[in-house]
């Protein structure tokens, strides 16, 4: 007999436990601690009232943890993560708890559910067709570290303004990219750091923001980029992009890592080949599946 609790109603260890129960064997480490389990709620935005856990026999045996974020006057829900226990896979219970995902979503009155699967897991991305999700995007997950010898160090915007603003600020620009993955979302960055390139009449024409992250020592180690989009139809639309990049990673003379999750491929298109182009290299591959509520 399977029961579904909201994991509002389960103790952090259960939760826990399902969700290491539910990603063992997975295409990479995700097991957990009650501490990283507790942060990532937090700072993602999860919500306990709005996850779920199965149980088998009193049991964690599986967990959908969800959340909702607003943009421009409707709610985008997002699944940060749907595991089953491995033994029990293939017998349905993904099924059931996709369904009772979507049967709270729609009682919050949710306009579109979002989520991410790898792209080689191909019995999970059936699942979710089934469920009524469409593919409307492919992701790279995208890395490279160290320095560059060709490191970019002539790029310009010519006589465009630039001002250091805070993630937030971004995401009120008019093309701001709210429907792109919730990791890329201003809302993961809030701790970061904006840069906002402006017109002559003050208009935004480009933006990007991002995270740097420092040792004990105060040395810096890894810059994460979650968006970078010039404004579409712009007549410099490429060379502002390219700047923001340069600028971002500080022009790719320090020995550091850096990273863009789910870049949309065709949604953040021109981003995405500049920064290939630039040298960096997938390190996963997903699919972006969207559900209209």
């Amino acid at each position: 007999m399977i029961e579904i609790k909201r994991l509002k109603d389960c103790t952090i260890e259960e939760g826990v436990e399902a969700w290491n129960t539910g990603f063992e064997g997975y295409y990479f480490d995700a097991a957990t601690t009650a501490d990283k389990f507790l942060s990532r709620l937090v700072n993602e935005g999860l919500s306990p009232h709005l996850s779920i856990v199965a149980f088998m026999d009193n049991k964690p045996i599986g967990i959908v943890k969800n959340g909702i974020r607003e943009f421009k006057g409707q709610k985008l829900a997002w699944n940060g993560g749907t595991g089953v226990a491995l033994e029990l896979r293939k017998k349905g219970i993904g099924k059931m708890l996709m369904e009772e995902t979507l049967s709270i979503l729609n009682e919050e009155k949710v306009d579109y559910a979002s989520l991410e699967a790898i792209s080689d897991n191909v019995k999970a991305i059936s699942l979710y067709e089934k469920m009524g999700y469409e593919i409307i995007d492919n992701l790279e997950y995208l890395g490279l570290n160290g320095i560059l010898a060709n490191n970019h160090s002539d790029i310009s915007i010519g006589d465009y303004k630039v001002e250091r603003a805070v993630p937030m600020q971004a995401g009120a620009i008019s093309f701001y990219k709210g429907m792109n993955p919730w990791q890329t979302q201003w809302q993961s960055a809030k701790d970061g750091e904006a840069l906002i390139v402006k017109d002559a009449n003050d208009n935004p024409i480009g933006y990007a923001y991002y995270r740097r992250t420092f040792n004990s020592e105060g040395k810096h180690i890894n810059t994460v980029l979650f968006q970078c989009e010039a404004e579409p139809e712009h007549k410099d639309q490429e060379p502002i992009t390219r700047y923001l990049i340069n600028e971002v990673f500080s022009k790719f003379t320090e020995d550091i890592n850096r990273v863009i999750p789910n870049i949309p491929i065709g949604k953040s298109k021109l981003t995405h080949s500049i920064l290939k182009e630039m040298g960096f290299t997938s390190m996963t591959e997903q699919v972006y599946m969207m559900k209209k509520l």
